[in-house]
């Protein structure tokens, strides 16, 4: 079934220990979104110290778009409990299937990539068939609140899933109350909500909202 995942781009630990108490109890998997300027030219908070002693249960993945990952990972996962996969940016400058390969065979967690919505298919050919998660982005990385790309994005979904049906995909970025149909009729698995979700009046009861039309 189609989840909801909620995407935490934050500036403090304050923002996001609020933005955690709101949902933890009402999803079953929440995204954080990692930027330290290298990639892109924006810096959000993640202290992995930090996060590991907010005694929660919920569990939490990486959307790591840094140009050098792994050090990052390697932290969560020695901090951070519930950490179970680390998402890494098929931009950056480093050798895709290595980083891939460490992740999931030396780290041992769950591995996905993300690609930018002008990013083709065929540029991550070489990890497609040993990754998790594919995660699309529906908008340029690092600002919340922008509008969806256009159909093609949903093009995208469905020539992964034709690639590899079992593979999960996950979208992000522009993703509405309109859009959800499409993007499930595409074939998309997780759809990741930050700006719709935490910009509303009550998070928890767009949460629920958002979980009722899947």
């Amino acid at each position: 079934m189609t989840q909801i995942v909620p995407a935490f781009l934050v500036e403090s630990e304050k923002e996001f220990d609020k933005k955690l108490r709101l949902v933890e109890q009402d999803c079953a998997l929440i995204q954080v979104d990692v930027l330290d300027g290298t990639l892109f030219p924006h810096v959000s908070w993640f202290d992995a110290v930090s996060v590991g002693q907010m005694n929660t249960d919920a569990n939490m993945e990486l959307h790591l778009m840094v140009e050098n990952p792994l050090p990052i990972v390697e932290t969560w996962k020695k901090q951070v409990p519930t950490f179970t996969r680390a998402i890494v940016s098929a931009e950056m400058h480093r050798p895709l299937g290595a980083v891939v390969a460490s992740i999931k065979d030396i780290l041992h967690l769950e591995v996905g990539v993300a690609i930018n919505p002008e990013t083709p298919l065929k540029e991550i050919e070489e990890v497609l068939h040993s990754i998790d998660v594919l995660l699309i982005m529906g908008v340029h990385p690092g600002k919340m609140g922008q509008p969806f790309e256009g159909d093609y994005i949903l093009d995208k979904i469905r020539e992964a899933k034709h690639h590899r049906p079992d593979l999960i995909i996950e979208i992000d970025g522009g993703v509405t109350k309109e859009l959800i149909p499409k993007l499930i009729e595409a074939g998309a698995d997780r759809l990741v909500s930050g700006s719709l979700l935490f910009q509303s009046e009550h998070p928890t009861n767009t949460l629920h909202e958002l979980q009722s039309l899947l």
